[in-house]
């Protein structure tokens, strides 16, 4: 469970197999808020084979183009709502490498993921589809969970809930989430601290430098994790049918060997009786 804060950064939450992810928004009482979503696929690939797809080896500049165009998104916004689609169209290698993703699955668009809004304490929902490289923009969160639409709900004491279900039970999914309340402007010095070059990274301390690579050596030792996991529980699946098949040709052999007993007795009592020896 997280809480999300509306005044941070995107996050990226990945999502295991078959699994769901909820968060909650706390939204004042006097103001409403807006949710962005996109479905990017997990870095994680099985390479025993040697041989890594484009939209693998290309993966950071993928994932980090639509970060930023879900924080570009975010301050681009007019004053009702957030814009349903990215400011900018992706360059041309991270266009290839979702063409090679989409072609590597063979033309799916779905990314199997569903995003659920809900009040707490209201019984009404509201599910969407996510679907890959795509936005999924809920605008007034509050006006989307409402019961009845001439009505204003309390806020919940735990926030609003959203939760992401992953429903493949083959691959995670990464989602970049972003949140914004409708109270909040952009001004002219955020716009340009969001473009200095120390936010970039090439005039970081070195403590923050030391940070980065505390971050990035946890997420390969996660990423490392995460396929010995799987690679850990085909491993099981593939024992447990070896087994299974071992079990089978058990009982067939003492089949066959009580039928073969069985033919061998009756046959020598039939030649015994016919040499009358019994």
């Amino acid at each position: 469970m997280f809480v999300v804060q509306s005044n941070a950064y995107p996050m990226i939450l990945e999502i295991p197999e078959s699994t769901e992810r909820c968060l909650h928004l706390n939204i004042p009482e006097d103001d409403d808020a807006h949710l962005a979503f996109v479905a990017l696929p997990s870095s994680t690939h099985d390479e025993e084979d040697g041989n890594l797809p484009k939209w693998i080896s290309n993966y950071k500049d993928l994932e980090a183009h639509f970060f930023n165009q879900m924080l570009e998104m975010s301050k681009s916004r007019n004053k009702a709502a957030l814009p349903q689609r990215f400011p900018q169209d992706p360059p041309e290698d991270v266009k290839a490498s979702m063409d090679s993703f989409i072609q590597y699955f063979e033309g799916e668009t779905k990314s199997g993921c569903q995003v659920t809004l809900s009040n707490p304490e209201s019984s009404t929902t509201r599910s969407i589809d996510a679907f890959w490289f795509t936005p999924l923009v809920v605008n007034h969160v509050r006006k989307a969970t409402r019961a009845h639409e001439n009505t204003r709900e309390a806020s919940p004491l735990e926030g609003f809930s959203a939760c992401i279900t992953n429903t493949n039970e083959d691959y995670p999914v990464h989602i970049i989430m972003d949140s914004v309340l409708t109270s909040e402007e952009f001004g002219v010095g955020d716009d340009v601290l969001s473009e200095d070059e120390s936010f970039q990274g090439s005039h970081l301390t070195p403590l923050a430098e030391q940070l980065a690579e505390s971050m990035a050596a946890a997420k390969s030792i996660i990423k490392e994790m995460n396929y010995m996991e799987r690679r850990e529980s085909r491993m099981r699946l593939t024992a447990d049918s070896i087994n299974a098949r071992v079990r089978y040709f058990s009982y067939i052999s003492v089949g066959v060997l009580l039928l073969v007993t069985y033919v061998q007795v009756t046959y020598l009592k039939r030649y015994f009786k016919k040499k009358k020896l019994l």
